[in-house]
């Protein structure tokens, strides 16, 4: 449809107006923009000049806001309040000025309202753990542990970067177990491990094993690798029978394949090599050593397919005892220990051999099998009886290669271990 205006006077009036709009608009425009420019420099002066140009803009009420309240040279509690407060009118579903708002009421010692406005943020973004961090904290410091707890929980499901603060903090402001693993730690197995690592640096073992038991009664998967370090922790901090348990607990899920202990039966776990090394728990571990290759070998074996081949570069004299097995088991109590070896080119009157000791105290029980040096074109057998003293509860079985003393003492060759049996020694 088109409108014609015959009166010239008219015509004028409609363009006049028509200019007027188009002024008005760039001006506006402009205005905006220079207030946009203002509040790139958080100034005082700019923040207050981009308020007058755009007071409908919420953005710089609350940029204004925090620079009065956080300001260290000049701090103005009432104005950055006001300002807050106007950036809520404006913009209501926006948590920041929320925030910003409850930390300074908070300040003033006006505690209620700073709660209205901290549950006003929380509403807003229930699940954000940057804001859900400094809730916690309020609550904390007002007593609250139970509502911190609700709050630092979502914080540890969110994100891992305040897993050791908020367990520290946790301990300190309750230290009750029971109430921090069931109301703190959400049922994530990547935060289950991490709280299970803080409470072992703490020696919390009984408390650990509560953690432990829920990983396992849980639904969520994880990998045996992710239970390294506990087993570890428990092995080094002397509780053999508790590392046992939760080896026998990742067997029972099937993550790690493990001999049954019996009177006829092998205990090491893999002896013939044909499962994976894990390098973990009670399996085989190969411990990285300069100028020694360790690892599963494919093309010679005694029994399909498998093998341990060791290799010695030849540059060191060397105590090698880094390719090894914990083994559970009885104190006063006779086992025997057999593995077949297979040499090429072995150098040195001291060659690799199978050693059995009890890592916590080696004065109770440090034996070794004969050693084989230059090339043995079959299989040998290796054997060693033992008797476990009367507090070993703990052995390590290894492939080893004790110092020779002699000056042609560079150490080389290739060694090959399968068919390691350790079983209870008869009378």
């Amino acid at each position: 449809m088109r409108l014609e205006i015959k009166s010239v006077w008219a015509r004028w009036v409609v363009i006049a107006l028509g200019i007027v709009v188009c002024l008005a608009a760039v001006a506006w425009i402009a205005k905006t923009y220079a207030a946009h420019g203002l509040s790139q420099k958080t100034t005082l002066k700019n923040l207050q000049l981009a308020v007058r140009l755009d007071p409908g803009n919420s953005e710089f009420h609350w940029q204004l806001g925090r620079l009065y309240q956080y300001n260290p040279t000049d701090v103005q509690p009432e104005e950055a309040i006001a300002e807050f407060r106007r950036a809520i009118q404006l913009s209501p579903y926006d948590p920041r000025p929320w925030m910003d708002l409850g930390a300074a009421l908070e300040f003033q010692g006006k505690l209620t309202e700073a709660g209205q406005c901290l549950q006003r943020a929380d509403a807003l973004v229930p699940n954000l753990p940057s804001y859900q961090w400094p809730i916690a904290n309020f609550y904390l410091l007002q007593g609250d542990v139970d509502e911190a707890f609700r709050h630092f929980k979502k914080v540890l499901a969110g994100t891992p970067n305040y897993d050791q603060i908020v367990f520290s903090t946790a301990w300190k402001a309750s230290g009750d177990a029971h109430q921090i693993l069931e109301d703190l730690i959400p049922h994530n197995v990547t935060t289950e491990f991490s709280y299970l690592s803080f409470l072992l640096t703490q020696k919390r073992f009984t408390e650990a094993e509560g953690v432990w038991d829920r990983l396992m009664n849980g639904s969520e998967k994880f990998t045996a690798q992710q239970s390294a370090g506990y087993l570890d922790a428990l092995l080094a901090a002397r509780r053999p029978a508790d590392a046992y348990r939760v080896w026998m607990d990742l067997a029972k899920k099937g993550l790690v394949n493990s001999s049954a202990s019996g009177q006829d039966q092998n205990l090491l776990n893999n002896g013939d090599f044909e499962d994976e090394l894990l390098n973990l728990g009670f399996g085989w571990r190969i411990i990285a050593t300069p100028d020694v290759y360790a690892g599963v070998d494919q093309g010679t074996f005694r029994s399909p397919n498998h093998s341990l081949l060791v290799q010695f570069g030849g540059n060191q004299n060397l105590y090698y005892r880094q390719a090894f097995q914990y083994v559970k088991v009885t104190p006063d109590q006779s086992y025997h220990l057999e593995g077949f070896v297979k040499t090429d080119s072995i150098t040195t009157d001291s060659g690799p051999r199978l050693e059995v000791y009890d890592p916590y105290d080696p004065a109770a029980l440090d034996k070794f099998s004969e050693d084989l040096t230059g090339s043995t074109p079959t299989w040998t057998p290796l054997t060693i009886v033992f008797k476990t003293g009367p507090r070993t509860e703990l052995i390590v079985v290894a492939l080893a290669r004790v110092p020779t003393r002699k000056l042609d003492n560079q150490f080389t060759g290739k060694v090959w271990l399968d068919d390691v049996r350790l079983t209870f020694q008869t009378e």
